[in-house]
């Protein structure tokens, strides 16, 4: 009969020991620092997200063409504020590009697509070195959000992405007739 307490006491004991290490065991952390939530923030093959005040850029990708050909900037830019804004420049590795046409401004509560085969403003990159699946920085400056740096992937104009950029396509060699098919045309 004296064992018993003994044996209950050491159960006791390493049930609450187990229940105690279950945490650092699992290999899970939450908090703000948890990998989960720091993977939220990171860039994806979906495009690059960020938020400057009012001011949401969703997407933001860059299309490659041919190697030393022109790339797009694709994405969209959404006001989610209640008063209006404007881009006043973007600049790609660097170098300044151009929107054409040029973004009017950005109403409150709506959202502006650019690039995109449908869209109706286009950002060409021209001259842009990068190799495909890198980050380029990208800088867009707001009127009223201010500015913002972001790291945006490249991506080839394949796939969905396909007709964003103009691809050269390989000719097709011509084709080669064979020489006694030529003499029995000749001879009828």
């Amino acid at each position: 009969m004296r064992h018993r307490p003994l044996v209950r006491r050491s159960t006791i004991a390493l049930s609450l020991l187990a229940i105690a290490a279950a945490p650092a065991l699992s290999g899970c952390f939450s908090g703000i620092e948890a990998t989960t939530t720091m993977q939220a923030t990171m860039n994806t093959g979906d495009g690059t997200q960020t938020q400057i005040g009012d001011i949401k850029i969703l997407n933001a990708t860059l299309v490659m063409g041919d190697p030393g050909a022109d790339a797009m900037l694709i994405g969209t830019i959404v006001n989610v504020g209640i008063t209006p804004d404007a881009v006043n420049s973007i600049d790609v590795a660097g170098k300044p590009v151009t929107p054409e046409p040029p973004f009017s401004e950005l109403t409150a509560g709506t959202s502006v697509s650019f690039g995109y085969v449908d869209a109706e403003i286009k950002i060409p990159v021209i001259g842009l070195t990068a190799a495909p699946s890198t980050y380029v920085p990208v800088n867009f400056k707001f009127q009223n959000a201010g500015d913002t740096s972001i790291q945006v992937l490249t991506v080839p104009a394949v796939g969905q992405y396909a007709g964003i950029v103009p691809i050269t396509a390989t000719p097709e060699p011509a084709p080669v007739m064979d020489s006694g098919a030529e003499e029995s045309t000749e001879g009828h």
